[in-house]
């Protein structure tokens, strides 16, 4: 099953990128013109002439990073794949050594922040393998070549203004910053913009999302529940999943949200109910028996692989997940293993 997956999954990259055009390069000048500009933007915003001067002197354009971008797959992998390979046996071991190993640090954070400690540790083995993937590529190159290419240039100058703030106020262990080819870095595959919001000192001892766990459990904690007008509630989960009424056909036009807001997999959302009024439409748990009696916990119907793919209602917890990385395979995955780690 395993090597058929991969087998169906290599052929969608290589019909994907035959498809794929290849990127317009800028021309020496065209590039030299544009970096000039970007190092006066960051000198005024006040990042020293020093860092900004080093930082930028010998970057180029990288084709690999624009391709990375502008061609990606479109993955024809189900969720059920999907989890085959991010929640998988290892992922669930070493999270649960995890958990055991930082308990007294975790519990403190949880504490102070009001999150489970499952979560925590959940986000950061989905980010990083628990520390161990963190990405080998030069984030000044990754940054600065997708704040050129037109496609994201306006948020990814942000991302570029904020690695050179991170390097110039000395919070990175030095000035050679690695990360993903998108600028994600640390354990906690923060972009720079979020790090500057986020990023929490627990230890005392300066921010470190490379190799301190403490702050690396802190800043995850931070983010989660310090998403505007959507607050993490501790008293309740991410959400479960539910067997259909076998009229979910006809109902599910009546649950879409009208006019909704926000990215791709919080518009996809249904329009929220309680846990009872869920029951009542016939939605039952995974043994077949009605859905706890919440009235107070909202909840919203989701089915990323459509009406043959499998049904979860989620809470408002799974919509700060989101946030995270607005993909419901994603948020489900971190979901699911957070699950997974406690039982």
């Amino acid at each position: 099953m395993k090597v058929l997956i991969i087998f169906l999954f290599l052929i969608s990259l290589k019909l994907h990128a035959s498809d794929c055009l290849k990127p317009q390069m800028p021309s020496k000048d065209e590039w030299n013109e544009w970096i000039e500009t970007i190092k006066l933007e960051a000198i005024d915003k006040g990042i020293s002439r020093e860092t900004v001067l080093s930082q930028l002197k010998d970057v180029q354009p990288q084709k690999k990073i624009i391709m990375r971008d502008r061609c990606q797959p479109e993955s024809t992998i189900t969720l059920d794949e999907y989890l085959y390979y991010r929640v998988d046996k290892a992922r669930i071991v070493i999270g649960k050594k995890m958990l055991k190993e930082h308990k007294d640090v975790l519990s403190e954070i949880s504490t102070f922040f009001k999150i489970q400690p499952r979560f925590i540790i959940a986000v950061l083995g989905m980010e990083s393998y628990y520390g161990k993937n963190q990405g080998k590529i030069k984030s000044i190159e990754a940054i600065t070549t997708l704040a050129f290419d037109r496609r994201r240039s306006s948020f990814y100058k942000k991302q570029l203004f904020g690695l050179l703030e991170i390097i110039d106020k000395k919070m990175s262990p030095n000035d050679l910053v690695l990360g993903s080819w998108g600028g994600a870095i640390g354990m906690t595959q923060m972009i720079p913009t979020t790090f500057l919001e986020s990023a929490y000192d627990w230890d005392g001892n300066g921010i470190d999302i490379w190799n301190s766990y403490p702050d690396s459990f802190a800043s995850i904690a931070n983010y989660l529940t310090s998403i505007n007008k959507n607050p993490w509630s501790i008293d309740s989960t991410w959400g479960r999943e539910v067997i259909p009424p076998d009229n979910i056909a006809e109902l599910l036009q009546s649950f879409k949200q009208k006019d909704p807001k926000g990215c791709g997999a919080v518009k996809r959302r249904s329009v929220p109910k309680s846990l009872p009024e869920w029951s009542e439409l016939g939605f039952k748990d995974l043994n077949g028996n009605n859905l706890p009696n919440r009235s107070d916990l909202e909840a919203r119907l989701i089915s990323p692989d459509g009406l043959n793919g499998r049904f979860f209602l989620v809470y408002p917890n799974y919509k700060n997940i989101l946030y995270y990385n607005c993909s419901s395979y994603y948020a489900l995955s971190i979901g699911l293993l957070s699950d997974k780690i406690i039982n």
